[in-house]
């Protein structure tokens, strides 16, 4: 009797254990290509090269500035009093660190910018991702352009379905 009841509940476990793995659902998505297909990203890609460009043309503009001062200290170096000398080319050194620091200053930017143009498009893939799932039933969803997904053949890929959300075609 006790062999009976023992067996029927090491049953129920495992029925109850196959039952739990028979409804776990996994989807998989390469987010990063999803993001380069949003019809947004293209505005925001221009509105990046504007300000780089923007920048760049302020960094070449002090080089050029960096270059005249070189040149012009050069060629009255004969003419000029140490005095003169050691001013000019501790104007010469504050120039390079202020372009040093517009670069630094520039790449912070460039990233910040970036940042804020992209926010908008990983919250609204990301509500798209949400949706998709609750949706299908899914109990996990990997992005595989992150790398951390060790296997994604058995999954669904939710692509198309987060495209048709999207309304991307």
């Amino acid at each position: 009797m006790r062999k009976s009841i023992l067996t029927l509940c090491v049953l129920m476990a495992a029925s109850t254990a196959l039952r739990a793995q028979s409804t776990v659902k996994l989807g998989h998505i390469d987010r990063q290509a999803l993001m380069l297909m949003l019809p947004e990203r293209k505005a925001a890609e221009t509105k990046m090269q504007d300000f780089a460009k923007t920048l760049d043309d302020r960094l070449k503009a002090m080089h050029q500035e960096y270059q005249d001062k070189v040149t012009d200290a050069q060629a009255r170096a004969e003419n000029m009093t140490k005095t003169e000398q050691q001013v000019a080319m501790r104007e010469i050194q504050d120039l390079e660190q202020r372009i040093s620091d517009a670069q630094d200053k520039a790449k912070e930017d460039l990233s910040k910018q970036e940042s804020e143009l992209l926010a908008p498009m990983v919250e609204r893939t990301t509500k798209a991702i949400n949706d998709v799932a609750a949706e299908g039933h899914f109990t996990y969803i990997f992005d595989t352009s992150t790398g951390t997904v060790l296997y994604a053949g058995g999954g669904t890929d939710i692509m198309p379905l987060v495209k048709a959300k999207l309304q991307i075609p």
